[in-house]
């Protein structure tokens, strides 16, 4: 899909640079990014903590982290015992998601300057087990 982003960036007026590298190892200098977005993705990286921590590193002072993530369930909640329970067939059928992790407190020990996150959840009979986080993050 990079060629649709970039037709409908330039399109737009917008210059866009896209890096296809893992989110672990950012091939970018420290501070060099105004923006970064992530859309459930942290639920599927193997180090979401070396992750955040490589956004963060990137993010220049002010910059933006904007991000929308699945997390774990609060704990002792009947939806959390069943987050539990189909944790491996979700990963097999959403792409190695783990709907098992406090996301929330991993972008919150980051040490960015502030992070604003709304906590919600998708109701629906076909994924049952999805609650998720959406917020900002400013380096």
């Amino acid at each position: 899909m990079h060629d649709r982003l970039q037709k409908r960036a330039a399109g737009r007026g917008i210059d866009l640079e896209i890096h296809s590298v893992a989110g672990d190892a950012i091939d970018l200098d420290d501070q060099s990014v105004d923006a970064v977005i992530s859309s459930l993705l942290l639920c599927t990286v193997a180090d979401p903590e070396r992750v955040v921590g490589e956004i963060r590193r990137i993010l220049r002072p002010g910059g933006r982290y904007a991000f929308l993530e699945h997390v774990v369930a609060p704990e002792g909640t009947l939806l959390r015992g069943i987050q539990h329970a189909v944790r491996r067939p979700w990963a097999w059928f959403f792409e190695g998601c783990s709907c098992e992790r406090d996301l929330a407190t991993v972008i919150g020990a980051a040490g960015f300057a502030s992070v604003e996150i709304d906590q919600y959840r998708v109701r629906s009979p076909f994924v049952p087990a999805n609650t998720q986080i959406a917020g900002r993050a400013i380096a």
